[in-house]
């Protein structure tokens, strides 16, 4: 049995001129709570989608727990649980039919777990999935999805809609979907805060690209922000080193402790003014602004 759940291998999608992504290169870790993070359009549900089989890469491979997804996804899917905002379950008319419903096609469905879960939510079986506000109707996708003894989770956007006690109340509930046996969470969302305290791994994407990823506290001790002058221009780039900022000879960088050799920055003759503790949601910003200006590379000699 494979070590990972979920492995992209060298994915490439393209959708005309508008956006393409990849090559996408991943390995999701069994036993792991893994956050795919990155702004609206990065990427992270065209993957996921990929990932339930709907849509096909052009190019690259997709494995979920040991099955290649093109060839067995009825077995991927009856052993996945999928929640995303785009699920619509308002043709069952009510809450009860819809888990009567889905109930019906996974011998690992929990009845018991349904109820309890229905009365966490505050979502009942003889409520109008129409009458549901958006983030009821979103409480209702995650019941359906807890509801089963399912080996991987794949949440896409699943906070989206809830209040904060809600979303407490999800959290929670994730935790307790870990205690079971050799399972795994993807999850993507913009909450970062709790991502950060959630999850044990995370990817951080954009404009379809993967920027970083591993876990999470090597991830946010591997990069450090400084707030530094240039003492000279020196006319080169420096692998690692990336400018998020730069105002006359004040830059404000982001440094790869990994690619970065350690007197980089002294090297370069840049004297360090601060260095700033990231969290995840500060390296997120981070490294889109530095990919977004140089893809990781900064050329000493121009201005921001």
């Amino acid at each position: 049995m494979s070590e990972s759940a979920i492995e992209f291998q060298d994915v490439q999608k393209s959708f005309g001129l508008a956006f393409s992504l990849g090559p996408l290169t991943l390995s999701v870790p069994r036993g792991s709570i893994y956050a795919l993070i990155g702004p609206n359009g990065a990427g992270k549900s065209t993957a996921l989608n990929m990932l339930m089989g709907m849509g096909e890469p052009a190019l690259g491979s997709i494995r979920v727990l040991d099955r290649a997804i093109r060839e067995d996804e009825v077995e991927v899917k009856r052993r996945t649980a999928y929640v995303s905002p785009d699920m619509d379950y308002r043709a069952w008319g009510t809450v009860g039919r819809a888990v009567d419903f889905v109930r019906g096609f996974y011998p690992d469905w929990n009845a018991a777990r349904c109820e309890e879960l229905q009365f966490a939510f505050g979502v009942h079986r003889d409520s109008r999935v129409d009458a549901l506000s958006f983030g009821a109707r979103m409480k209702l996708a995650l019941i359906l999805a807890l509801s089963r003894d399912a080996e991987l989770l794949v949440l896409d956007e699943p906070t989206l809609g809830l209040d904060a006690i809600a979303r407490r109340q999800l959290f929670a509930e994730l935790l307790k979907f870990m205690a079971g046996d050799d399972r795994t969470i993807l999850i993507s969302s913009h909450q970062l805060t709790d991502l950060e305290r959630f999850a044990d791994h995370a990817a951080i994407m954009n404009q379809g690209k993967l920027l970083t990823s591993g876990r999470m506290d090597k991830l946010v001790e591997r990069y450090r922000q400084f707030d530094a002058r240039i003492v000279s221009e020196v006319g080169s780039s420096i692998p690692g080193v990336s400018v998020i900022d730069r105002q006359g000879d004040r830059v404000r960088l982001l440094v790869d402790s990994e690619s970065a050799p350690a007197d980089a920055l002294e090297t370069a003759q840049i004297e360090v003014l601060a260095q700033v503790t990231l969290t995840l949601e500060d390296l997120f910003l981070a490294l889109i602004k530095s990919a977004n200006m140089r893809s990781g590379w900064w050329p000493l000699t121009s201005a921001a």
